[in-house]
């Protein structure tokens, strides 16, 4: 694992290792070490199995529980400030367990991208073990685990990456009936994934490394949360090559990265980006692929396309067609050659089609 995809994934999750060794640890699988030595990532899954638990009770307590003198209408004169909660014993549990269940745990790791940097050896890669739900599961804890050891057990550090990781809200929300509007995280990132094939990249600093590094010059949100700079968190979120990189604060990283989402979200709405090609046709269909892509032209996204065609012969003197197709304002062409015009024309509008949506790649003239 080198330098760069190491700093990656602790912007991603918004920690700084002190001992980036555990984090190299954290990604590696048994098969590896076995066959290589060193240290594999089971007794660090052990350890985040645990500790995911407790933050997460931690969240759910603190999300639904208060303390009676914190109470509307609590009586000064009562000589009780009990725990009270808004959900039951049964209710929590349930919570907590849909937030550490399998499924959920391999759809976040797969939302960062993370299996595709496991240290596997010979047998995992050969069986794609990074495929496996229960092998992303046992990376989400083994990486909390690793925070847990670096952080020497401060609960502070592993709730923040937890929240990160994990965004406990999006499920709490629709569980209590405050879904948003939109779900930006997920927004985001489906965009990003369509639009540039890469997943959004997160950089947390503090609100005077903000300042300091005079990144200013990007959009701002929420900004009155600068009176209060010693408690506040900024997040720069970039999508892939887009020309534009968002700025936004909160009172946690959690908050200051969904913050930053909402504006992307916006800014995306607001200027019509929003809207891919591929959402506007739908996957390309080699029998569709003509009207597709004539529809791509009606709507503004490419050039005329058209076609030619050039008839040869095999050496049996049957026809053969070369066909071709051409978008206007692209230098690139699509050909092949079909024993049919029609048979053609589909194919080279297909590859063609794939390549403006970046799906595919053919041999290109």
């Amino acid at each position: 694992m080198d330098n760069e995809t190491l700093e990656l994934i602790q912007e991603q999750i918004g920690y700084q290792f002190k001992n980036e060794d555990l984090l190299v640890q954290a990604f590696t699988r048994r098969s590896y070490a076995n066959e290589n030595g060193g240290e594999d990532n089971e007794v660090l899954e052990f350890i985040g199995d645990t500790a995911l638990d407790f933050v997460v009770v931690k969240i759910l307590s603190e999300r639904y529980g208060y303390f009676a003198e914190d109470a509307d209408g609590y009586d000064p004169y009562e000589d009780k400030n009990e725990f009270i909660c808004e959900r039951n014993e049964g209710e929590l549990t349930e919570l907590k367990k849909n937030l550490v269940k399998r499924e959920t745990l391999a759809k976040r790791i797969d939302e960062f991208g993370f299996a595709d940097y496991l240290i596997m050896g010979r047998g995992d890669i050969a069986k794609h073990a990074n495929e496996e739900d229960s092998v992303k599961e046992d990376l989400f804890e083994a990486i909390v685990g690793a925070v847990t050891l670096d952080s020497s057990w401060n609960v502070e550090k592993m709730q923040e990456v937890v929240d990160i990781m994990l965004n406990p809200d999006e499920y709490l929300d629709s569980q209590d009936g405050e879904g948003k509007d939109e779900n930006y995280l997920s927004s985001i990132q489906s965009w990003a994934s369509k639009k540039y094939k890469c997943l959004p990249r997160y950089v947390f600093m503090t609100y005077d490394e903000a300042y300091y590094q005079k990144v200013w010059e990007y959009d701002v949100e929420s900004d009155h949360y600068s009176h209060n700079s010693d408690e506040c968190h900024a997040c720069i979120l970039m999508l892939g090559s887009f020309e534009k990189e968002f700025l936004s604060f909160g009172y946690s990283k959690k908050e200051a990265r969904l913050n930053a989402c909402k504006l992307a979200y916006n800014y995306l709405s607001e200027n019509n980006l929003f809207i891919l090609p591929i959402d506007e046709i739908g996957e390309p269909s080699l029998e569709n692929a003509i009207n597709q892509l004539q529809m791509l032209y009606q709507k503004n996204y490419i050039g005329k396309p058209w076609y030619e065609f050039f008839e040869n012969h095999d050496s049996n003197g049957n026809p053969v067609w070369r066909c071709e197709c051409h978008v206007s304002g692209r230098d690139t062409y699509w050909f092949g050659e079909y024993s049919s015009k029609k048979k053609g024309k589909k194919a080279v509008a297909y590859d063609m089609l794939c390549d403006i949506l970046g799906l595919e790649e053919d041999d290109e003239a």
